[in-house]
């Protein structure tokens, strides 16, 4: 299910840099000295009081930043940070007071290795709701994964460790060993025991057992149209909790749904589950989940219920409803059926605690209109088929101009005016 964007290639800002002398370790030794002798990809490292006579930036995100040439800004970096109103572009003064050359530190972020970066960087202020601060010293810094925990793919982030060189010896002044991601990306189901992907408590809420997300996070349209719109803004996706904390790797619980059918606990939040929750079964799932079966029980087609995410597929064959009214119904669980439309079904040959619904029903087929007389006159009605029990007022129903195995039921009482309720006539007034 869904998958977001997460800082994807997120910098190559370096290439060769020519400086001389080494910049300090952000962990320990004299980086202020080593700083004032390098020059950066960016330059020479900018002072607190040069930063002063240039343009301020990123304020509205109450960042740090100031505007630098586009003649002293790498085309590396161009791409992936904001062009000033004013020329040139906003470039972090975490880049700007080392001249790019010092490495940024080194953090935590999804239980795997990450760095800080400026919120200044624009994918880095898109994602802002998603990623934490952690041990991130600067004011408007954000920890960064190296490593996706979606998809276990390098993020880019990390590339500044090895690419910010100074001094002319070619090697990266950070650390270039990165801790292995939290997650085992060999296999599929995010592992229970990590940290989550994204902490739906920092997210509004919509509805029980989920969350809203920024659309645009939702990379994948036929993802993204499997969720409804968050009621208190349009331009977020209501995602079931287990979603985000997996980032979309998990495997639904098993469980017994209608009919007997294999099935999976999946979230009400889910608009194709929201639908039908009046009749699928809760079973063994979470208050806020369903039991959706893995095969239609109609007709044994596959639902794709059981086949979401790491899921491998259903273990049980399909157990469609047994055939009634000679094969023209189905013998339904009376506890999937509405209490409102249950008084016009019969057992027939259904087994007990089954009622016997015509397939016109089921199936949703079109509902005609009709004509017809009978002893109580000339009527107008919907073609309903002949399986419905009508009870005694059967005896007023003709054929008229409905097909094989239909009677046309008329949609007002005949004697009395008032509507009868059957499926297809038009809502009263």
């Amino acid at each position: 299910m869904p998958r977001f964007l997460l800082c994807t290639s997120l910098l190559i800002i370096i290439s060769a840099a020519a400086c001389g002398g080494g910049i300090g370790d952000p962990a320990g030794g004299d980086a202020a000295g080593s700083a004032a002798a390098c020059v950066g990809p960016l330059g020479p490292p900018i002072t607190a009081a040069e930063l002063t006579g240039m343009t301020a930036c990123c304020q509205a995100d109450m960042g740090q930043a100031h505007c630098l040439a586009a003649a002293s800004t790498p085309a590396q970096l161009q791409g992936f940070v904001a062009a000033c109103d004013s020329g040139g572009y906003c470039i972090p003064d975490s880049f700007l007071e080392t001249g790019g050359a010092q490495p940024p530190q080194s953090c935590t972020a999804f239980g795997g290795d990450a760095v800080c970066l400026s919120i200044c960087i624009p994918q880095v202020s898109m994602n802002a709701g998603l990623l934490k601060k952690d041990v991130c010293g600067g004011a408007d810094e954000l920890c960064v994964p190296c490593i996706s925990p979606l998809d276990g793919k390098p993020t880019g982030a990390c590339d500044l460790r090895t690419l910010a060189t100074c001094g002319g010896d070619g090697s990266g002044s950070g650390s270039g060993s990165a801790a292995p991601p939290c997650d085992d990306p060999a296999t599929c189901a995010y592992d229970a025991t990590c940290p989550a992907v994204i902490d739906p408590t920092t997210l509004p809420a919509c509805g029980d057992g989920a969350h809203c997300l920024d659309a645009a996070l939702i990379t994948d349209p036929a993802e993204a149209a499997q969720l409804a719109a968050c009621p208190s803004d349009a331009t977020k996706l209501c995602v079931p909790d287990v979603f985000l904390e997996t980032g979309g790797k998990f495997v639904p619980a098993t469980c017994s749904s209608v009919n007997g059918n294999e099935g999976r606990c999946l979230s009400t939040a889910l608009p194709a589950i929201a639908a039908q929750a009046a009749l699928l079964p809760q079973d063994s799932c979470a208050a806020s989940e369903k039991c959706a079966p893995c095969f239609s029980p109609l007709d044994g087609s596959d639902t794709g219920a059981c086949k979401l995410s790491c899921d491998t597929g259903p273990t049980q064959a399909a157990k469609p409803f047994a055939d009634c009214c000679k094969a023209r119904a189905k013998c339904v669980p009376t506890s999937a059926i509405p209490a409102t439309e249950q008084s016009n079904l019969d057992a027939d040959t259904c087994a007990t605690g089954d009622l016997c619904v015509p397939d016109q029903l089921l199936d949703n087929e079109p509902i005609l209109a009709c004509t017809a007389t009978s002893i109580v006159g000339a009527y107008s009605g919907v073609c309903l088929s002949d399986c419905l029990s009508f009870g005694i007022a059967g005896i007023a129903i003709a054929k008229g101009t409905c097909t094989t195995h239909e009677l046309c039921a008329p949609c007002s009482n005949p004697l009395t005016g008032q509507p009868t309720g059957a499926p297809g006539c038009p809502a009263a007034p």
